[in-house]
């Protein structure tokens, strides 16, 4: 699979967290948790449904290639691949994130969107895939209410993902 990654832009930033009051009206399907491990080398993953209904078969299917895609590119090949990504596009760090290296990457293919969430440190989660399916209209009458919220959501001890 060839993927066209782009950097995030500012209104889209709400699209790499969870918000269980607006999944179902922009088509959330679920996201992936993980993070390369103490060695840097590893991949550990859990993925967090949102709505199973929207996950079918060919979804299934194309968000293994498409992550298959992202460790052979490099994305999420490692943290140190990561961490090179990340730093060659300055660009994509996330407005009001709760630490300043954390970084957002888009991917669009013909039925649905990727939001790729990196925080290419040890000792934390190093990345979110957050999975949309594409629908008209869901994800364009989204940046209208975003625009008002002034950035992303910071992290709380409480939460157990961010």
């Amino acid at each position: 699979m060839e993927l066209t990654i782009r950097s995030l832009a500012p209104e889209e930033s709400v699209l790499f967290y969870s918000n269980s009051e607006k999944d179902k009206e922009i088509g959330c399907i679920g996201h992936l948790r993980g993070d390369f491990g103490s060695s840097g080398k590893e991949f550990w993953s859990t993925w967090w449904e949102h709505q199973g209904e929207l996950k079918t078969q060919e979804f299934k299917d194309e968000f293994d290639d498409f992550i298959n895609s992202l460790r052979k590119q490099g994305l999420l090949k490692d943290r140190l691949s990561m961490t090179d990504y990340c730093y060659q596009h300055p660009e994509a760090k996330i407005p009001g994130a709760w630490h300043s290296d954390v970084y957002g990457f888009c991917v669009n293919t013909d039925r649905h969107h990727y939001f790729v969430r990196c925080f290419p440190h040890p000792g934390d989660y190093n990345f979110y895939v957050y999975c949309y399916q594409k629908q008209p209209d869901r994800l364009q009458k989204e940046p209208e209410s975003r625009q008002s919220a002034s950035h992303a959501p910071k992290k709380k001890k409480y939460e157990p993902e961010r």
